[in-house]
């Protein structure tokens, strides 16, 4: 491997996924706030939604109920969505976490 493609690929791994992390978590804290106090749960759902929608393999889909009904069903697939995202969110952070050591050896070793 050679030292540009270490480079992007730490860029790719590394430096886009916190970027995109710190960005999220600027835009949805205050949306996130509640009496003065974060609130961590509906952070986690907010900042897993681009991460987690399009990895959900089933969408429950309303059935010949009511509009409330449908509403409520299309809601609960964005929080489901946000909480598998939320979790591939941390993944992608442990990941990050793990490829700044790897590119240090790699760029000092020079595989």
């Amino acid at each position: 491997m050679t030292r540009t493609e270490t480079i992007k690929e730490f860029f790719k791994k590394a430096v886009l996924p916190v970027a995109i992390a710190g960005l999220l978590y600027c835009i949805f804290k205050s949306a996130c706030m509640r009496d003065g106090e974060l609130d961590l749960l509906w952070l986690w759902i907010l900042c897993g939604l681009p991460f987690g929608l399009h990895r959900m393999c089933v969408w429950i889909v309303p059935g010949s109920g009511s509009l409330g009904g449908g509403a409520a069903l299309f809601v609960l697939n964005f929080v489901i969505g946000g909480l598998i995202g939320g979790f591939v969110l941390v993944w992608r952070l442990l990941v990050a976490a793990w490829y700044v050591p790897l590119t240090i050896y790699r760029l000092i070793v020079g595989h």
